[in-house]
């Protein structure tokens, strides 16, 4: 990749910057499957619609939760004989070839190496990528891919077990020490010492949690795991896409208070670039159940909005037709929100709404100097979709205020 490609953290550890040490708001979308399911000329219309909408970051998974076992559209798989260390060369041409055309308008790759399934899955079985295999499968993905933002792994922990059953184990009054579990990051670690080896120790990496975890245990967010590792550069949490809990009693973030995450996140002893990597999609039923609304720009909108003033970094959107790039008679919908084509999906109103965001944000000069700052507002702030957010410029210069609802707010200087 050209030297100008790489992010990195800021002087001050809280934001992003180019390699040159230009501000660099973070504007993702979720293009999860991308590499799978798109041919070149439909990445191409993707990509002409993103960049128009001012997007800069794409997240993107390279062997992907279907990946292993079903081809791309060209009729490749991603591993042959599902073997990390033997990568299938026509699969990675074609992720080389959508890596550069993202670059040719201005978009970046943050690269998600494989799914958490390939590490474990659901109910505690080791898969295909394991301690032993784990190093040289990202030493090739770095060498490869130098400069694009890594995520070890998706949607996952670094200990997991059957969901269901440990919901079922707490309504028992059990708890999370009486049911097995293994501790997988010495995986995570060697994943991360492949990525290092491969590009360099400027590479970085962070891990996409669940918005779920065990009682007792890490709450989901990067840091929380491995906010001891120096490979850790920027931290991550998915506040996720329900308003009530997901697997009861199990606690879980709250899709309507992203805020929550991103400010314990910006509070840590180590200042790191903070995301919320995976907020509320629109046109996602709410708890991806159709006896639920689903969520709306404004939704979408509200929440980004009070990441942002919380403290995060950047923002990430995501469609939920196009994240798993749906397309009818092709590909089975997730059934998560109402089935449309990623193609009629990508022109949802959230989408152009996001630059406004960051538009906002990089207006104000310096950038890189705005802190949150919750001591503004006198009085209650509110919750929830009501919650009214204030950040501000380090040396006093500026502040402002977001309130969702147009509600009267109180500020002190």
């Amino acid at each position: 990749m050209p030297a100008e490609y790489p992010i990195q953290a800021s002087p001050n550890g809280r934001h992003f910057v180019t390699s040159t040490g230009e501000p660099f708001f973070w504007q993702a979308d979720t293009a999860w499957v991308m590499f799978h399911r798109l041919t070149l000329s439909e990445v191409e219309s993707y990509l002409e619609d993103r960049a128009a909408k001012g997007f800069n970051m794409l997240l993107a998974v390279a062997v992907n939760q279907f990946g292993d076992q079903d081809p791309n559209r060209a009729g490749d798989l991603p591993l042959l004989n599902r073997d990390p260390t033997n990568p299938n060369e026509p699969y990675w041409t074609h992720v080389d070839e959508v890596v550069q055309l993202a670059w040719e308008r201005g978009i970046r790759i943050a690269m998600v190496p494989s799914w958490g399934n390939y590490i474990h899955d659901n109910v505690d079985n080791s898969k295909s990528i394991n301690a032993s295999n784990a190093r040289e499968f990202d030493t090739w993905i770095g060498k490869r891919y130098p400069g694009l933002p890594k995520m070890l792994v998706a949607d996952t922990n670094p200990y997991w077990t059957n969901k269901s059953a440990v919901s079922n184990n707490y309504k028992l009054g059990g708890r999370h020490g009486t049911l097995k579990y293994t501790d997988y990051s010495p995986v995570y670690d060697e994943l991360a010492a492949g990525l290092i080896e491969g590009e360099g120790s400027k590479a970085m990496i962070t891990i996409h949690c669940t918005n779920q975890w065990f009682e007792g245990g890490p709450i989901a967010f990067s840091s929380a795991f491995f906010g001891d590792r120096k490979w850790l550069t920027f931290d991550t949490s998915q506040s996720g896409h329900a308003s009530y809990p997901q697997n009861p009693p199990i606690p879980w973030w709250n899709a309507v208070r992203g805020y929550e995450p991103v400010e314990l996140m910006h509070a840590s002893t180590t200042p790191r670039p903070v995301l919320d990597n995976e907020a509320k999609y629109e046109n996602r039923y709410d708890n991806g159940k159709p006896v639920n609304p689903y969520w709306n720009a404004s939704d979408v909108r509200i929440g980004t909005y009070q990441s942002v003033f919380s403290g995060a970094a950047g923002l990430t959107y995501g469609a939920d037709n196009v994240m798993q790039f749906y397309i009818p008679d092709l590909f089975a919908p997730a059934n998560s929100g109402p089935a449309r084509s990623w193609a009629e999906d990508i022109h949802l109103p959230g989408s152009s709404q996001m630059q406004y965001i960051k538009k906002v944000i990089m207006d104000r000069s310096p950038p890189l100097d705005r802190v949150p700052d919750q001591s503004i507002i006198v009085g209650n702030s509110g919750t929830d979709a009501k919650h009214v957010t204030a950040v501000r410029d380090g040396n006093g210069r500026w502040l402002m205020v977001y309130t969702p609802t147009g509600k009267a707010f109180t500020i002190g200087v």
